[in-house]
């Protein structure tokens, strides 16, 4: 790409690609909305929102949500959820670009087909940024206990390489995710690592978070994101049994991704019932975004329970540097990529699906407020080398170098990446 395509400064035109409800993914919003902020236009394709309110209110972003809304099927439900919604962005896409001519088209996994949404753009020549949010291939196993070798994965493999191959570049969200791609061959000047970090414009440290003495009447747990066993929270309403018993005003308030997510959710409130403890468990809806660093701010520990396994292992929650960054300490799985980013002076890790470990933490953080504090201390310098700040001129580099230097000439504007 030349200079002689924008004359003057004109703004690059991007489009992203997303199987998710853009108003409530932060990590699509921040790329498209930080690319916005100087003056480039984006465009966002993505699936419609259960409720009527507009998905974006920035001057530079504009969003067309296709006529479908996120749902919880699994098998070859799941699998025809992805196939319609690739046709449906296939014809989008290639009706805005027909209109709009774009530069480059950013592609959020899964599915990793969805990069043939854009296959006619990609024929006249438009550049393909492929993010692998995460590994296809892990991700099914853990979510079906698949060995390695069973032939579901092995077409997964084969299906990943292609769109990759399909693709101009890759960015993956961790360094581990970035060692399974080279293990499966890819070239190495093909991948690059883009970190999950908290969005500053919506998680920071400030003076807003409830004094110890004003909330002697509850001690609120708080998870945030997909409910599925994977995540574990069987584990937590397995220990409350017990806190009810050690902690006077316990309660676990969950957040889930989605409304009404479906089985994982139906079974986890089944077990809460059985156990007696249904009336310790408060789900709400999910908010936006805006209104989530109040919520982390009301709650004394933030939970992640997730069970190890080849994907979780590796893939890191954007909730925990979230959580971390507006003042909440964690209770965590000991989870490799936590061990590597923040450690055990910085994260309360407890085994894997050991709700009595779990019981026996809270417990003692509960009676430790000293302890609570020095954690998310730790915490908080750990974090500071993984700041979007960072993360974002990874990514620009990414664009730029893509563009032949076109990010730099066609930006209006700068931002602070603050």
């Amino acid at each position: 790409m030349t200079d002689q395509r924008r004359p003057g400064g004109t703004p690059i035109k991007f489009c992203m690609l997303t199987h998710s409800v853009y108003s409530r993914d932060v990590r699509v919003r921040r790329y498209a909305e930080y690319l916005g902020d100087e003056g480039h236009t984006v465009h966002v394709i993505c699936l419609r929102s259960e409720d009527t309110h507009p998905q974006s209110e920035h001057p530079n972003v504009t969003v067309y949500p296709i006529p479908m809304t996120r749902s919880r099927s699994d098998g070859l439900a799941h699998i025809m959820n992805w196939a319609i919604a690739a046709v449906l962005m296939f014809m989008y896409t290639s009706w805005l670009d027909f209109k709009y001519r774009y530069d480059l088209i950013h592609v959020h996994n899964m599915p990793d087909f969805l990069v043939f949404a854009a296959v006619l753009p990609r024929l006249r020549g438009c550049l393909l940024l492929l993010n692998i949010h995460d590994p296809t291939p892990e991700l099914t196993r853990s979510k079906l206990g698949l060995e390695p070798d069973n032939f579901l994965i092995r077409v997964q493999i084969a299906i990943e390489r292609i769109c990759i191959l399909f693709s101009s570049h890759v960015i993956t969200a961790t360094p581990a995710f970035r060692t399974i791609l080279l293990s499966r061959g890819i070239p190495d000047h093909k991948i690059s690592v883009v970190m999950n970090a908290a969005d500053p414009r919506f998680f920071s440290l400030d003076a807003s978070r409830p004094a110890e003495a004003e909330k002697k009447d509850t001690f609120i747990l708080l998870y945030v994101g997909t409910v599925a066993k994977r995540y574990g929270l069987d584990t937590c309403v397995k220990a409350l049994p017990t806190l009810r018993e050690r902690i006077p005003g316990i309660e676990l308030k969950i957040f889930p991704k989605i409304k009404n997510e479906g089985e994982g959710l139906d079974s986890f409130l089944s077990l809460a019932h059985r156990l007696g403890v249904r009336d310790l468990v408060h789900v709400h809806d999910p908010v936006p975004l805006a209104e989530m660093k109040r919520i982390m701010r009301e709650a004394d520990l933030g939970i992640y329970p997730a069970l190890q396994d080849c994907h979780m292992d590796i893939a890191l929650s954007l909730k925990i540097p979230e959580m971390v960054s507006v003042g909440l300490p964690i209770v965590a799985t000991r989870l490799s990529v936590l061990e590597e980013l923040y450690g055990d002076e910085a994260i309360a890790f407890v085994p894997s699906g050991d709700p009595v470990a779990f019981a026996e933490r809270v417990i003692a953080l509960y009676n430790d407020p000293e302890k609570r504090t020095r954690l998310l201390q730790n915490a908080l310098k750990r974090a500071e080398g993984l700041t979007w700040k960072a993360q974002y001129r990874e990514y620009r580099g990414v664009l730029n170098s893509m563009l032949d230097g076109a990010l730099e000439r066609g930006a209006s504007r700068t931002v602070s990446y603050e």
